[in-house]
């Protein structure tokens, strides 16, 4: 036996009235690309198999030194925020540091540290991250105003570590920016 139902979905066409967009309260939004280098820790190296062979991969212990600008060729967005008509205040250049320590633990453990070389100034808030993905490892420096109305998030993507590794080597990425008309930090 067949049963057959009929079923409408949200903001389809169905002759209802289409929804609106968010209004994350964003007053305009701008993107950046990201170029730089990264150096390896010459006291922590790159990590090997059991055979002794060095593993390729995302090692991102050692100092990301990047810098930003405005991407003009950027399409936005699907809140409908407009893009920026000037570009936001972005420092000169950005840098954090990953470290491996020992676990406190014990063990054969390490644990990864990072660590931002960057003076940000003016009571403003930054989150540091990193992870792998499928190109290598990728950074995200969020960081914004003290009063959460500026928002950053630089992505530097450092390419799969392939041994031995050239140092410095080449990063890339690209970023972006939002003006809000509140506080609108994305963490509370």
């Amino acid at each position: 036996m067949l049963t057959l139902t009929e079923a409408c979905g949200v903001g389809g066409d169905d002759g209802g009235t289409p929804v609106p967009p968010l209004d994350n309260s964003e007053v305009c939004v701008a993107a950046f690309t990201v170029t730089g280098t990264f150096a390896v820790d010459p006291n922590t190296p790159l990590p090997t198999d059991k055979n002794g062979a060095p593993i390729s991969g995302c090692w991102p212990v050692g100092t990301w030194s990047f810098t930003a600008s405005l991407d003009p060729s950027a399409t936005f967005d699907p809140s409908g925020a407009p893009k920026c008509t000037t570009a936001p205040t972005v420092l000169n250049s950005y840098s954090f540091k990953v470290t491996r320590t020992s676990d406190p633990m014990g063990g054969t453990d390490t644990i990864q540290t990072l660590t931002s070389t960057t003076t940000l100034g003016g009571g403003m808030q930054y989150h540091l991250s990193l992870s792998a993905n499928g190109q290598g490892c990728e950074g995200s420096f969020e960081f914004g105003s003290a009063d959460g109305t500026q928002y950053w998030n630089m992505k530097p993507t450092l390419p799969k570590l392939v041994p031995p590794a050239p140092s410095p080597t080449v990063i890339s990425g690209g970023g972006d920016y939002v003006l809000y008309k509140a506080n609108g930090w994305p963490w509370k």
